[in-house]
């Protein structure tokens, strides 16, 4: 089974809800797990009970890629595949178990990843290089690399088999897109018949049933199942006017979220040919599923009227049952193997956002496990701050303070260093400020000695990285003065002596207090968003910066950065304004990489109005080519059935982090 940590593109409109920041105190628990070793020799095997580990598990960790809210997937043979996009550009990789290669594009300047199979297949949906770019489905494989899959030039493989089934969305003239399965030979199968304006397969198992969502004359959005031969289902919904299939598994259950009767909550539901579709519902104005195993067990969280987030696990004997985390604010699970394992996030008691956050493992329905407790010489500063995927083998996908990361059980990750985060650099600095930085690193050899190099993307000159190092740990130190305002970035590559080698990225933002600018960075309120034909609760993560002056300033270095429910990179700022503690931006940019979309920012800078709350409205847009009329694709002032289903969450508000208008 794989897991996505991200929100999966619906024609740019459709959100899945993501694992927010959380954390846990650490206690044993019981992990159920098959053996990592076998697990490596074998291969996958779907039909082998997974045995017991003991407990006290310890995780060598591998570093993966940059933390930026992409993509993440799993398989169960311990390989990875992954996308993130900063301002400075889009990363993507696959992990074969001990490398990462890179997987590129059709040509263009875009890729997103959407699912792995255990046969090592990526799939998802790439931009080529033609003049008026087109952005296709592909595979792509370590041997032969990526290809496009047939289909128009709004395409997107959205699940995969083991197979090589592929199951997805393909445009149509005259509508959006159809729900399509892509088989083996790379023929196409349309999935039902033709839909009002759209229909789209989110998943996919190995008996090649898919599920996903098909509209309707009426406007009804109705959850989907398509048998092997395209014939579909029509799951329904639970009252209200959408449903969305989601998740698929083993036994062709499926799971997903619709609105209730009067289009007031959105909840989960869990639908099964003997019963139909059954409500899953944490009491809240929304609970989400994150994931469906071969059990029939399902996890997620609830946003509770009192702004908590709940973890919980669902089964149809027992129901929705909550997930302990002790005494902490909020608490997510993002992931369940096929053991019952489950990974997820907790929050800490004080502070607010991903500083304040632990990834954490249940065993089952038990005390939450702390994964920071059970790092295997975790390099100085090393905050792992949320699991979003596990495997029967008892392997973890995470995001940390040094990005995404791999957690493997077992004292031997891979020959590469591990890396910590980049300490001391924080998300915004003024022009012209001295910064000291320190990485600290681990390497499974004592005996290999270690070199650093350093890119910083304001091009000012600064000295080398210097080494630090004794029996197989040590500390970079870098240092670096940044001498333009606007985005950049840090770029730092540490290699062994044997030739391997392992990079940190992370954006900042450079401040000058002599130019009248707004500028910020942070995270807004987790909470039920609008975006576009659903609603996310995921937070989301902002960096931005723009004069306000109209005085010149290097190319492309004003804009914006948004991430988390989706990835947004602002291309162009069109206007800006400002009427005392309130700025208005607005602009052009690309939503999950695709370009022409529109946003407007309107940010307040509580700080001038006595220590006030900072606030930032958030509106994204695009035209749809079809009915050539707005579509909006998020908007953080909910709509009024969501705000009166939690009338104290301003979404607006700054929870961690802070907007800044220079005079």
């Amino acid at each position: 089974m794989h897991q996505t940590w991200t929100i999966q593109p619906l024609l740019q409109q459709r959100a899945m809800a993501v694992a927010v920041a959380g954390a846990a105190a650490g206690a044993l628990a019981a992990m159920f797990s098959s053996s990592p070793a076998t697990a490596a020799a074998t291969g996958p095997a779907a039909s082998a009970a997974p045995a017991i580990t003991p407990a006290g598990t310890v995780y060598s960790i591998i570093n993966l890629g940059p933390d930026s809210g992409g993509t993440a997937l799993l398989n169960e043979r311990g390989q990875a595949a992954f996308n993130s996009f900063n301002y400075h550009g889009g990363t993507n990789g696959y992990f074969d178990g001990d490398r990462i290669r890179e997987i590129g594009t059709l040509g263009g300047s875009y890729t997103e990843i959407t699912a792995l199979n255990n046969q090592g297949v990526v799939v998802g949906s790439s931009e080529d290089g033609a003049e008026r770019s087109n952005v296709l489905g592909f595979t792509w494989t370590a041997a032969g690399g990526m290809r496009a899959l047939p289909g128009t030039s709004v395409a997107s493989a959205e699940a995969i088999n083991d197979l090589n089934y592929i199951a997805g969305l393909n445009a149509e003239v005259g509508i959006s897109a159809r729900a399509v399965r892509w088989n083996p030979g790379g023929a196409i199968t349309p999935l039902g018949p033709r839909p009002t304006s759209l229909s789209e397969a989110s998943a996919i198992n190995q008996l090649n049933v898919a599920t996903g969502f098909a509209d309707s004359a009426s406007g009804t959005i109705n959850a989907t199942l398509w048998d092997a031969s395209g014939k579909p289902t029509n799951l329904g919904t639970l009252g209200g006017s959408r449903a969305f299939g989601f998740h698929i598994n083993a036994r062709s259950e499926v799971a997903g979220r619709s609105d209730i009767t009067g289009n007031t909550r959105e909840i989960g539901f869990f639908w099964r040919r003997l019963g139909g579709m059954l409500p899953i519902d944490g009491g809240g104005p929304l609970t989400d599923v994150a994931d469906l195993n071969d059990r029939t067990e399902a996890v997620g969280y609830t946003l509770r009227s009192d702004e908590r987030l709940v973890a919980y696990k669902w089964t149809p004997t027992s129901g929705l049952t909550q997930l302990p985390s002790l005494s902490f604010r909020d608490a997510v699970a993002s992931a369940i193997n096929n053991g019952g394992d489950i990974v997820g996030s907790a929050q800490l008691p004080v502070g607010q956002g991903y500083a304040a956050s632990r990834a954490v493992r249940w065993g089952g329905v038990t005390t939450p496990i702390d994964l920071n407790a059970r790092l295997y010489r975790a390099p100085a500063g090393l905050i792992v701050h949320s699991g979003h995927a596990i495997n029967d083998a008892g392997v973890i996908l995470a995001n940390s303070n040094a990005g995404l990361v791999m957690l493997r059980p077992g004292t031997r990750g891979t020959d590469a260093p591990v890396l910590g985060p980049l300490a001391t650099l924080p998300r915004s600095v003024e022009l012209g400020q001295d910064l000291t930085l320190t990485v600290g690193f681990a390497d499974n050899s004592v005996t290999q000695t270690h070199k650093a190099s350093v890119v910083w993307t304001d091009g000012c000159p600064s000295p080398a990285p210097t080494v630090r190092e004794a029996a197989g740990t040590g500390q970079v130190t870098l240092r670096h003065r940044f001498c333009a305002a606007g985005f950049h970035a840090v770029r730092l590559r540490v290699t062994d002596s044997g030739g391997r080698s392992t990079e940190l990225l992370q954006d900042v933002t450079v401040e000058d207090p002599a130019q009248a600018s707004l500028s910020g960075a942070g995270t807004l309120h987790a909470g039920t968003a609008a975006t576009g034909r659903t609603t996310s609760a995921a937070p989301l993560r902002f960096s931005l910066w723009a004069p306000l002056d109209g005085a010149s300033q290097r190319a492309g270095a004003a804009g914006v950065m948004l991430s988390g429910p989706f990835q947004f990179r602002s291309e162009q700022v069109t206007s800006v304004s400002r009427e005392g503690p309130l700025a208005r931006v607005s602009g052009t940019g690309r939503f999950n990489g695709r370009a022409g979309y529109r946003f407007i920012l309107e940010a307040q800078d509580g700080g001038s109005q006595n220590g006030a709350t900072d606030r930032l409205r958030v509106r994204i847009t695009h035209v749809d080519a079809t009915t050539d009329t707005d579509v909006v694709d998020y908007d953080n002032a909910a709509p009024a059935k969501l705000r009166a289903a939690t009338p104290a969450r301003d979404l607006s508000a700054v929870a961690d982090g802070s907007l800044t208008l220079q005079n």
